[in-house]
């Protein structure tokens, strides 16, 4: 029996940064045997029997494994990797940078290998501003918001082993000094001033400063004059502000004069040359606290207006007295209904005052009778009336007239006798009211038409029908008629119905 073994295995990196593990394979071949024994050198010292080994290196290096394997009868086989497996050192790196400052703060930065490396390095820089960079010293950098950044820095060497390191970079906010709203000095006062926002403060210009490098100091100015102060932070930053000093004098107090009004009505009063006002009695204002106020006073009253600069300094008051004229009364009457062509009386009650009394519109006035007046419309009609006393005070009230049109103005006769006697030998329309037949037929009880006139006048016997048909007179019958009316208000009204010819 002739027995053999060829030693085969594989390894599934050959590259590590540092240190790290190796996973190993066993793939030998045995004739007529198989492998009892495994005797691996992972080529740093260790060894191990185990047919799929995993080794860790802990130490940088080249490193040649080999395997002996071993059948059963004793055959024998050996095999070195003539691969390495290349345990790298990764780089060690550091950022130099000129250091934190105050917004808009530039900064130079530079790579640094602390341990010298034989191998090419490559770099990539993020400077947390939205910049990138390849370069060992790349360009100047500028950061406009304060805040810490975090600038990140990675050094990958030839062999793809790589370090990081992160540097925080600080730019300081400028301070955000206010010296305090604009003010307005009372003359003759003193008022503090406010500034906020840094560490220490220096003031110009000094004149009337109860001090010049505190954060509060007191000013006397008799004029107008602008503060300057420079607020500076513990970083070190600084900014500056200004507020305006404006000395206030006594304003000039103008009032409106005392005027009337009728009671129901409004008026409004107006105060000038200060900054806030107290109008009282405010119960009749729209707004006890504004400059013109509307007053809707119910009695005759005095109105008190006390006005007050913007800082008050100063104060002024004013009276204004409104006299309240009584308002007449009129009543115009309930709503009415009438036929078209019918008249009717619009008559008022008026209070005693009363001096005049008005009508609107004229539209259908038939007669004026004081205070009332006689109407007669043709369509509905809303009548104002508007009285006024002495005073000149007006009141006014509404009375509409409807204007009907539904044929109890209007008469069709049911007989007639064409017999020439003079009484009712034709028959027509008739009423009050109308303006215009629009059409008149006449038909037998079997639908034939036999009479038709359109658009005449009613009231008008020349264009009734007198019981003929084409020229011959005829017998006693009943026939239908059919009448369409146009009132004086445009509103059409149909008529159906039997008229009985006798003799």
């Amino acid at each position: 029996v002739v027995s053999d073994v060829t030693t085969k295995f594989s390894f599934n990196k050959k590259l590590l940064c540092d240190s790290g593990i190796i996973s190993f394979a066993d793939s030998s071949v045995s004739i007529n045997d198989s492998v009892t024994t495994y005797q691996w050198n992972f080529g740093d010292g260790n060894i191990g029997g185990a047919k799929n080994p995993v080794h860790q290196y802990t130490s940088t290096g080249n490193y040649y494994p080999s395997l002996v394997t071993i059948t059963g009868r004793g055959c024998t086989d050996t095999l070195k990797s003539s691969v390495p497996i290349k345990i790298v050192a990764s780089p060690k790196i550091n950022i130099v940078a000129t250091g934190n400052g105050c917004t808009p703060l530039s900064v130079t930065f530079n790579s640094q290998l602390l341990v010298p490396d034989t191998s090419a390095i490559t770099w990539k820089w993020n400077f947390a501003n939205g910049n990138i960079s390849s370069a060992a010293s790349p360009a100047i950098q500028n950061y406009t918001t304060a805040a810490v950044y975090n600038i990140n820095l990675i050094g990958t060497n030839s062999s793809g082993c790589k370090d990081s390191v992160i540097k925080p970079i600080e730019a300081y906010a400028i301070p955000k000094v206010s010296a305090g709203a604009n003010v307005i000095l009372c003359k003759g006062s003193s008022l503090t001033l406010q500034a906020t926002g840094a560490a220490t403060y220096s003031w110009s210009p000094a004149t009337s400063l109860s001090c010049t490098n505190c954060a509060n100091p007191a000013t006397t100015t008799p004029n107008d004059i602008n503060y300057v102060v420079k607020g500076t932070s513990s970083q070190g930053c600084s900014a500056k502000d200004t507020v305006a000093v404006t000395v206030k004098n006594k304003f000039v107090f103008k009032y409106s004069k005392n005027d009337s009004l009728c009671r129901g009505q409004s008026k409004s009063l107006s105060a000038s040359g200060g900054y806030t006002y107290v109008w009282t009695p405010a119960s009749s204002l729209n707004n006890a606290n504004i400059s013109d106020p509307v007053a809707t006073p119910d009695t005759t009253t005095t109105y008190r207006v006390i006005a007050t600069d913007d800082v008050s300094c100063f104060k002024d008051t004013g009276y204004i007295p409104i006299r309240v004229n009584p308002v007449p009364t009129v009543e115009a009457g309930i709503d009415k209904t009438i036929n078209v062509g019918q008249t009717t009386d619009l008559i008022p009650v008026i209070s005693a005052d009363v001096i005049n009394v008005n009508w609107q519109p004229t539209t259908g006035v038939f007669r004026n009778f004081y205070p009332g007046i006689t109407v007669k419309p043709i369509e509905n009609t809303a009548y104002t009336v508007e009285v006024k006393n002495k005073s000149g005070c007006l009141a006014r009230d509404r009375v509409t007239v409807f204007v009907i049109c539904n044929g109890s103005n209007i008469f069709i006769p049911n007989t007639f006798s064409p017999n020439a006697d003079g009484t009712n030998d034709i028959f027509y329309p008739r009423g009050t009211g109308l303006f215009k037949i629009k059409s008149l037929r006449i038909f037998t009880r079997w639908g034939e038409m036999i009479f038709e006139k359109n658009s005449f006048d009613a009231n008008n016997p020349a264009y009734g029908w007198d019981g003929s048909s084409k020229g011959i007179k005829l017998n006693p019958d009943v026939f239908v008629y059919s009448l369409e009316v146009i009132c004086d208000n445009g509103s059409v009204l149909t008529y159906r119905g039997n008229i009985a010819l006798l003799k």
